[in-house]
């Protein structure tokens, strides 16, 4: 169950996102869904950022709030500006209504602006680690892997109950849209200020900085991470293998075990999920191959007296197509007995791979299962998937063939087929 932290929807996201509705609808409805698939459904459309739409972005996180998708950080090539967009920004996106609200942030204090961070949600707060920073400006790049070894905590305040909800919905909204497009920005400086959606970051660990709080794991990028209990376990990264856990409540870090070429090895871009207080590893890349994507499974114990890792399958049937292709910059999400996979990219000795395939993998059994899917989102990677109720939710991402950033959200109702799926 999820505790909501939307007190009734807050009047400005609606009116900006009711604007949209129209466009949102034909979108939808693109593509009449045929008997026996599952149809990916547009609930925000790409569209240029504003008040109500944050910008286009891939390498971000994103987790899950009681009903709202919270997504923080990433990055994108500015084509109109000539340079990169490094983002610091972080969005909430309601999964029972759909509308977009950005998150204020009550002081100045933020994660430096970066991509491929992790976040997990413990507690009614978001906690992200990691992620590769801009040199200076941004102009001159990053460093792969060499980025944060910090931990922040967001806290979101509630989204109140407003009595101008009425008001909104017969008077500002038939107003609003009179206005010019160019006329959208002081009319949220004028009367935006109480409808806000407010938050605030707070550095819980400073990584190699605070050393009085013991060991730490090295800055990384494109690692995974998952929360056991009450601890968020990272695993690898760029030219990483090592895996650590860190104590939600008391904010110290603990080795599990050290950098080794035993398991997974040296893993980035892959994912890792929770389930039955075991870590599940899917795919990801091989540092130091050229041909570097996997499709293999793994498990951990973490409570186990002598935890290690266990080989569930190399992926070597994906040949015969009972298994997914190879793929890293994936995205993996845990629905009852069954983790989902979306997405994702291959670059062996040639080309780039984008892909657009969703799978199915059963925690007893063992089994993967396609996903009869139609109106997929473009094949992409780097994007975010949720969970939420009976439904998957992906956002964001970078796509090769059309070459295009997305910020659009796709929903992928599963409540008939997880029911077919149960008496198998």
């Amino acid at each position: 169950s999820h505790t909501s932290l939307t007190m009734g929807r807050p009047a400005l996201p609606l009116l900006l996102a009711a604007l949209a509705a129209p466009k949102l609808a034909c979108a939808a409805a693109e593509g009449g869904e045929e008997r026996g698939r599952i149809a990916w459904q547009v609930v925000h459309a790409n569209q240029p950022e504003s008040a109500a739409s944050p910008t286009v972005r891939y390498g971000h996180a994103a987790v899950v709030l009681g009903d709202l998708m919270v997504s923080t950080h990433g990055y994108f090539y500015n084509h109109p500006r000539h340079r990169p967009d490094w983002r610091d920004d972080s969005w909430a996106f309601s999964l029972s209504e759909h509308w977009f609200a950005k998150i204020h942030l009550k002081t100045g204090a933020n994660a430096k602006a970066s991509f491929y961070p992790t976040s997990v949600a413990y507690r009614g707060k978001i906690f992200m680690f990691g992620g590769d920073n801009m040199i200076g400006d941004g102009t001159k790049g990053h460093h792969f892997g060499g980025g944060s070894d910090e931990v922040w905590r967001l806290a979101i305040d509630p989204i109140p109950s407003y009595p101008m909800r009425f008001l909104s919905n017969n008077l500002l909204l038939p107003a609003l849209k009179l206005l010019p497009g160019r006329y959208e920005r002081a009319f949220m400086n004028l009367i935006g200020e109480p409808f806000k959606l407010r938050g605030e970051w707070h550095k819980v660990h400073g990584g190699s900085r605070s050393p009085k709080n013991g060991p730490s794991p090295s800055p990384r990028a494109c690692h995974a991470a998952t929360v056991v209990d009450n601890m968020m376990v990272v695993h690898a990264g760029f030219n990483r293998s090592d895996m650590w856990s860190f104590n939600l409540d008391q904010f110290t870090w603990t080795q599990l075990h050290g950098e080794s070429n035993e398991g997974p090895g040296s893993r980035f871009s892959h994912t890792i999920v929770t389930y039955d207080d075991r870590i599940w590893l899917y795919g990801g890349n091989l540092w130091g191959l050229r041909d570097k994507a996997r499709s293999d499974v793994w498990v951990y114990d973490v409570k186990n007296s002598n935890p290690s890792w266990t080989l569930v399958s190399d992926g070597s049937s994906a040949a015969d197509g009972t298994w997914p292709p190879q793929r890293a910059h994936h995205t993996a999400a845990v629905m009852r007995e069954a983790m989902f996979v979306m997405g994702g990219l291959r670059c062996p000795n040639g080309p780039c791979t984008c892909r657009e395939d969703t799978w199915r993998f059963n925690f007893t059994t063992l089994a993967w299962t396609e996903l009869p899917t139609q109106n997929n989102p473009t094949p992409r990677y780097s994007h975010s998937m949720v969970h939420w109720e009976d439904s998957l939710y992906v956002f964001g991402g970078e796509s090769m063939k059309p070459y295009m950033y997305h910020n659009e959200v796709k929903m992928l109702p599963l409540k008939g087929f997880e029911s077919t799926q149960d008496e198998l």
